[in-house]
């Protein structure tokens, strides 16, 4: 039998594509461990502004609070040296009565003054230490893109170089388009663009093709054409077995019990989702 050139072009063509569509995938995954220390950079600065925000506010209270005990401070000092020009025990009361809540009002001021400024200065750590681990972060995330630039120029030399052999491949057996048809079924296939049928099973799909196509195939085979599964769409083309592995999948010399019967039907129906009617079309034109 003459060797079809088509048919052992596709066969290297598809182990070059394999290649490429792998390195593409990786190339694509790439980035993903750059996203994740983005996102823990993007947390950490979201922390240290919260953190900040936190002592801002805090800063404030204490100011605040420093403002009022300065105040209730000073009221309960003047109230102290007025009792020295009252001359009424009922003057002097109410302004013994001044000075305690003026008292009162200072030591409760003065002890929020200071647990204010005891979360002031937690938080003024807290953002010392985020701040760091921000800088930290900041430079995994650097040290990443550096990593993954380089990656990428190998990578994308590797593809392109891929990308040239595949032409090479092509040269003159195939035409511009039976190759971008063919790239285009091993894109949707999972680089899977042409494969053995054993028997009357499309190794693709795993369908029972009918006795009569695998003989039309042999034939077409012969004059250095090929064709393509009527299930799957994908190119096939008759791969020799020794004979006892060959009758596992040679469907018409199966001898099915009855229990077996509607299973074997159902391995002859195509399952709808698998033919691609626009990857199909054209393949007379091979």
């Amino acid at each position: 039998m003459a060797e079809n050139t088509k048919l052992e072009c596709l066969k290297n063509l598809q182990v070059v594509l394999l290649k490429k569509f792998n390195l593409e995938k990786e190339v694509l995954s790439l980035p993903k461990k750059l996203h994740e220390e983005e996102e823990k950079l993007a947390a950490a600065n979201t922390t240290y502004k919260t953190l900040t925000e936190k002592w801002t506010e805090a800063n404030e209270e204490y100011k605040s609070l420093c403002i009022r005990y300065d105040d209730a401070k000073r009221k309960r000092e003047e109230n102290e040296r007025a009792v020295e020009n009252i001359s009424t025990q009922r003057e002097f009361e109410a302004m013994q009565k001044q000075i305690t809540d003026a008292v009162l009002l200072e030591n409760e001021l003065n002890k929020s003054r200071t647990i204010k400024l005891r979360e002031v200065n937690e938080l003024h750590d807290q953002i010392e230490k985020q701040e760091l681990v921000c800088d930290k972060q900041a430079a995994v995330v650097e040290e990443e893109k550096a990593k993954i630039a380089d990656t990428l120029d190998v990578k994308i030399a590797e593809v392109k170089a891929l990308d040239e052999e595949c032409l090479a491949i092509k040269g003159s057996a195939l035409t511009d388009k039976m190759y971008d048809k063919f790239c285009n079924i091993a894109s949707k296939k999972e680089g899977l663009a042409i494969v053995p049928v054993y028997g009357q099973v499309c190794t693709g799909c795993n369908m029972v093709l009918p006795m009569q196509f695998v003989i039309d195939l042999r034939e077409k085979e012969e004059k250095d054409d090929i064709d393509y599964c009527p299930y799957c769409s994908r190119i096939i083309y008759r791969e020799n077995l020794d004979s006892e592995k060959e009758k596992q999948y040679i469907f018409e010399q199966l001898e099915p019990t009855k229990s077996d019967s509607s299973k074997s039907q159902d391995k002859k129906k195509p399952e709808e989702s698998s033919y691609d009617e626009s990857m199909g079309e054209g393949f007379e034109d091979f």
